[in-house]
């Protein structure tokens, strides 16, 4: 006996899979700006659960923060490893905040206010200087909680935060996985 239907099944995932993750890629010429030699920039890789109205939606992510900029990049995946969401946030006078969207899949554009609250979530946690003891900024409908310290270099963030979002309907989850400080 051949087993040529599962190869070929094999194969074809293995085709799938590839097309799948090439479908993905982005790519920008452009050349992007760099941290002052002076300053500090924190990598820090991320796992979430994000639920809204009942359902759940399992994330993870790489942040790229650079506070003597106020400036933070972000890359937001779901749990296949499939990109959501690549974005930069940095802090604005006139507004609290700007934000440059680089990519938004589909599915994401199809959730009402995600990319906003997703914006709004980590200038609290990362922008507002009160945010990794808990407290927003004042406007803000957000309620933070975080519990736990990672040390990574010179600064220690909150191991696991809970956001909760009552007008929205909406808890997000994150636990910190791990990080490290570039530069000096």
């Amino acid at each position: 006996m051949h087993n040529y239907p599962a190869r070929k099944i094999c194969i074809l995932l293995f085709i799938l899979t590839v097309l799948a993750s090439a479908g993905c890629a982005t790519r920008k010429n452009t050349p992007q700006a760099t941290s002052p030699a002076t300053g500090l920039t924190y990598r820090l890789q991320h796992s979430g659960v994000l639920a809204v109205a009942g359902k759940r939606l399992l994330l993870r992510g790489m942040i790229q923060y650079s506070p003597q900029d106020r400036r933070v990049k972000v890359v937001m995946l779901n749990d296949m490893g499939m990109k959501l969401l690549v974005a930069e946030i940095r802090t604005s006078k006139d507004q609290g905040y700007e934000t440059t969207p680089v990519f938004i899949s589909p599915f994401l554009r199809a959730i009402p206010h995600f990319y906003d609250e997703s914006m709004r979530c980590i200038y609290e946690l990362y922008l507002v200087n009160n945010a990794a003891k808990g407290k927003t900024h004042k406007n803000s409908p957000l309620q933070i909680n975080c519990n736990g310290i990672m040390q990574i270099g010179s600064r220690a963030f909150a191991k696991h935060t809970s956001i909760k979002n009552i007008d929205k309907n909406y808890t997000l989850e994150l636990f910190l996985n791990s990080g490290s400080e570039v530069g000096s």
